[in-house]
């Protein structure tokens, strides 16, 4: 195994395994290396590699040259077997190998699932009665590593979905204890949970079984299991069945009719046990692909023809529909996939009543009127933004006219007009909460609407030039606008008040477009300058300034979990830039990027599903 930490870790056979990072080695020695090195030289022939290995550490001066040469040095075996214990149990937790956190919910489901299916179809009945009470609390604690890292209803899904085919009346108390749990710090105060947890559980199996057990974790490379197995389960492994098997077996070779070779050779197949060079291989496969850079998430592109005169676009949060609008003053929403839209329509849109002479069917096929695209006419100039409702059964639009509508997507028609403001309104933004909406505008104001009254219920005036963006706050209690006049202010939904005046850096621009991050601390606005700007909401200030763009940010998005921030630009690329890794601490964020063949990109959004998706122009 290869460590990270202050103390060197040893592997069965005492043997001291050093990490190296990036071609060079950790320079963090303890004094216990030298007797560690002697004790390697008194167990083991001296070899070529050995003698590299002493004459770097020499050249280094990490041990004194001199030192290998006395010979005054014993350590009984016994000795040795509790420095090994001692040294162990106080690195495992500062080994990175031995990270229990479950970062990824589903692969740990389809790796516990495939371990409960092989336990199932275990032909030996003793094997499979060994090795199945260890499924549920495995399945516990995977449970309670996912809470630190995994949302808890997605985790709450995992528990329940898993441990309904196995939950039985021993761990009735407990598993309603966990499912009490909102957090990981909540532990300490569940007695049964803080007790499963501060101990091992034993499980008595037999040679056989855990020989069988760590063949099949290491063929399918299970690494999510595995820290789990080692940190919280004893295995007690029983030697009644090998002294029983030594002696029937002399008796069943001779009744057998078959050569001691075959028998030698049958037991060796059965009773292979995993090496300690496949460990280190399989731990060094794990430790790679976690140094490895996290691949960005697949981009899904949704394009029109720019001809057809489209000036905004829009997906719903399932990907199931989206709406353009076009410079024809028309609304379209699209099926994406396979969804077909059928609209159910009102008898009263037929223009005749048959009679009861009239003796043809009544053809009622318009009524079942699936098409890939409908159009909804009403405003009388340009849409220029369109915007989902939460449940996708309406969609707002906004158009030059200075008017908003409300298009039920039921029938395809329009249910509502707002009018309050003088100007072209630029955007439109949906609150989280309630039937709330607001809308950005050329008149210098951005104001707030309740989709049951056709009048604003608050006007935030302030900016000195349009109002070109607006985006709510997650807890629904404050609004973002942003404006030419290289300003962002934070208001209060309740009273229409100013809050916050973040802008007028140096180097920036109007900004055009606006989001909040998911926790609601954090701020993301880009625009002309060609860079997304991150602020800080508590403090009122700048965080961080991420580049990489070469023409204006048409929109920006954060990731569902907040570590990841995407934007799209006015010539067809996407830069995503990761929040989480080492190079965000200094300042220094190296983005990924997408190269679209779109001419421009006029929308960027996460789905409900957190896969990025973008709308544009080809």
């Amino acid at each position: 195994m290869y460590v990270c930490c202050d103390r060197p870790v040893h592997n069965k056979q005492g043997i001291t395994n050093i990490l190296f990072t990036n071609g060079s080695l950790v320079k963090s020695f303890p004094r216990l290396l030298e007797q560690e090195l002697l004790f390697m030289m008194e167990l083991y022939e001296p070899d070529p590699l050995t003698d590299k290995l002493l004459a770097y550490f020499r050249r280094r001066r990490y041990i004194d040259g001199d030192v290998i040469l006395k010979p005054d040095l014993n350590i009984t075996p016994e000795e040795n077997i509790l420095i090994s214990n001692i040294e162990k149990d106080t690195s495992r937790p500062n080994v990175a190998t031995y990270s229990t956190a479950v970062t990824d919910i589903g692969l740990a489901e389809q790796q516990f699932t495939l371990l409960k299916n092989w336990i199932a179809e275990l032909s030996e009945e003793q094997c499979q009665n060994e090795l199945s009470p260890v499924l549920m609390p495995l399945l516990f604690h995977l449970y309670l590593d996912s809470l630190r890292s995994t949302p808890r209803p997605s985790s709450l899904k995992f528990l329940k979905r898993l441990s309904s085919s196995l939950i039985s009346e021993e761990w009735s108390q407990l598993y309603e204890q966990l499912v009490s749990l909102h957090s990981s710090l909540d532990i300490s105060n569940q007695p049964l949970v803080k007790l499963f947890r501060e101990s091992k559980y034993e499980v008595s199996v037999s040679s056989r079984s855990i020989a069988l057990l760590r063949k099949f974790l290491s063929s399918k490379t299970l690494h999510i299991l595995i820290p789990s197995f080692q940190t919280w389960f004893e295995f007690a492994v029983s030697t009644e069945d090998i002294l029983s098997s030594e002696e029937e077996m002399p008796t069943s070779g001779l009744s057998g009719n078959c050569d001691e070779e075959e028998i030698d050779e049958h037991d060796d197949e059965e009773y292979t046990t995993v090496t300690d060079k496949d460990m280190v291989d399989l731990m060094n496969e794990i430790n790679n692909k976690r140094l490895q850079p996290t691949p960005p998430p697949p981009l899904l592109l949704y394009t029109a023809h720019k001809t057809e005169g489209i000036v905004c676009g829009r997906v719903s949060g399932e990907c199931k529909l989206a709406a353009t609008g076009d410079q024809k003053s028309e609304v379209r929403v699209w099926g994406l996939g396979d969804t077909k839209l059928t609209p159910q329509l009102h008898p009263s849109y037929f223009s005749s009543v048959p009679l009861a002479a009239f003796t043809e069917p009544i053809n009622d096929s318009k009524l079942q009127n699936e098409k890939q695209m409908w159009s909804l006419r009403g405003h009388s100039d340009t849409v220029y933004d369109v915007a989902f409702l939460s449940d996708s059964e309406y969609l707002i639009s906004v158009s030059f006219d200075s008017t908003m509508r409300l298009w039920k997507l039921s029938d395809y028609s329009c249910a509502a007009v707002y009018r309050g403001h003088s100007s072209p309104v630029w955007g439109v933004a949906v609150s989280p909460i309630a039937n709330y909406v607001a809308t950005a505008s050329h008149d210098k104001t951005a104001r707030l609407w309740s989709l049951d009254r056709t009048f604003p219920l608050r006007v935030m005036a302030g900016h000195h030039q349009d109002v070109t963006c607006v985006a709510f706050h997650p807890n629904g209690s404050y609004l973002a606008t942003g404006s030419p006049d290289r300003t962002l202010r934070l208001w209060s939904v309740t009273d229409g008040s100013l809050v916050r005046v973040l802008g007028c850096q140096p180097g920036q621009g109007g900004v055009g477009t606006l989001a909040f991050s998911p926790n609601g601390q954090y701020v993301a606005s880009a625009g002309d300058d060609r860079y997304v700007w991150l602020w800080d909401l508590a403090r009122g200030s700048l965080i961080q300034q991420l580049s990489g763009h070469t023409s204006r940010v048409i929109s920006v998005d954060w990731s569902h979990d907040g570590s990841t921030v995407s934007a799209s630009g006015f010539d067809g690329t996407v830069l995503l830039w990761s929040l989480d890794s080492q190079n965000a601490c200094d300042g220094e964020i190296e983005p990924k990027k997408y190269v679209t063949q779109c001419s421009t990109l006029l929308s960027l959004q996460y789905s409900t599903k957190n896969a990025l998706v973008a709308v544009g122009l080809s």
